[in-house]
């Protein structure tokens, strides 16, 4: 075997150990940016989670008004209550003035004007019912 072979064995040799190495860097890599992406994603949906629900399209606020028993429904929302009813089964909830009770419409910053009567012998009233045209049903919503 001729000097030259050795020194061509020896490359060879250092040659492969060079790749191994480089192989063994090139998978920590890989494996390093797989953990960060998942660390990304994971911190994407939380931040997601995190996000305040987008605003209803409506929503209602009640304010007390300054006589006894009597309120403001108001649609705190980004879209109009169509055929707005008020439900009434116990004739306790009455609207102010000429409005109704039933298909109204009320487009977001508007408000109703309603009271609600308070026999001795029937406990408060603490909710109203209430539905429209895109709800699931009747909706409580509590009295200040």
């Amino acid at each position: 075997m001729k000097w030259t072979d050795v020194i061509a064995i020896i490359i060879s040799v250092v040659a492969v150990a060079v790749s191994a190495w480089g192989l063994r860097h090139a998978k920590a890599s890989a494996d390093a940016a797989r953990r960060s992406a998942e660390a990304a994603e994971r911190q994407a949906a939380a931040a997601e989670a995190a996000l305040p629900p987008p605003p209803s399209p409506v929503a209602w606020q009640v304010v007390h008004r300054g006589a006894p028993n009597s309120y403001l429904l108001r649609n705190a929302g980004t879209e109009p209550a169509v055929s707005l009813e008020i439900h009434d089964e116990d004739g306790l909830v009455r609207a102010s003035g000429e409005a109704s009770l039933s298909a109204v419409r009320l487009s977001p910053g508007q408000s109703l004007g309603f009271w609600v009567a308070t026999p001795a012998e029937l406990p408060e009233v603490t909710e109203i019912r209430a539905r429209w045209e895109g709800s699931d049903g009747w909706v409580v919503i509590p009295l200040p």
